[in-house]
């Protein structure tokens, strides 16, 4: 009868997605338990940026310190300390700065907060990938891509504060490398 065939579809269903989160949950956890367990590392990557792509190395120390050298003709150098991010072009030793205080930086570089992300966003699983969708208070959404077989991390999109599209693909060469504050130092003024 067709109520018998609706209770039947109504539990497949339902168990299709408890079934799921249960999947879910043991991945988020799995990513967390590695990032536990992960203090610094150092990186290569793509970085795609509207149309333009670049390419470089980068050392993270968590929390919130990344120092990025491009592979261009500017020698272009990204650093983030803390609240501040520097932009400097050797070639014509200029420095730009910025505040992350409204970046997804902010949220992608402080180990705490990215934890976060990992346990709200939404999860989906494609071929070798996991993706974390996450959307903040003001409706900034980030997306962190990690790898399926060892739970590292693979990358993050969003929007910039100048709205501009960035994807961000990381290869890790080396996890929980000595680094120190002292290389992570904003460029000063000239």
């Amino acid at each position: 009868s067709l109520g018998l065939f609706k209770k039947i579809l109504f539990y497949t269903i339902l168990i299709y997605f408890v079934n799921l989160n249960i999947v879910n949950s043991k991945e988020r956890k799995k990513i967390v338990d590695n990032l536990n367990k992960i203090n610094s590392i150092k990186f290569n990557f793509v970085q795609e940026t509207n149309n333009n792509k670049e390419f470089g190395f980068c050392t993270l120390l968590f929390p919130n310190k990344i120092k990025c050298v491009y592979e261009d003709n500017n020698q272009k150098e990204l650093i983030v300390n803390n609240e501040r991010l520097a932009i400097t072009q050797k070639r014509y030793n200029k420095t730009s700065y910025y505040s992350i205080s409204k970046s997804p930086f902010k949220k992608i570089l402080n180990k705490k907060e990215l934890i976060k992300i990992i346990n709200l966003g939404e999860i989906e699983i494609v071929d070798k990938k996991i993706y974390l969708t996450y959307v903040d208070k003001s409706d900034q959404e980030i997306l962190i891509t990690f790898d399926k077989n060892n739970f590292d991390l693979m990358g993050w999109t969003f929007n910039d504060q100048f709205n501009n599209y960035v994807n961000f693909s990381i290869n890790i060469l080396l996890k929980n490398i000595l680094l120190e504050e002292k290389d992570f130092k904003i460029p000063v003024l000239n």
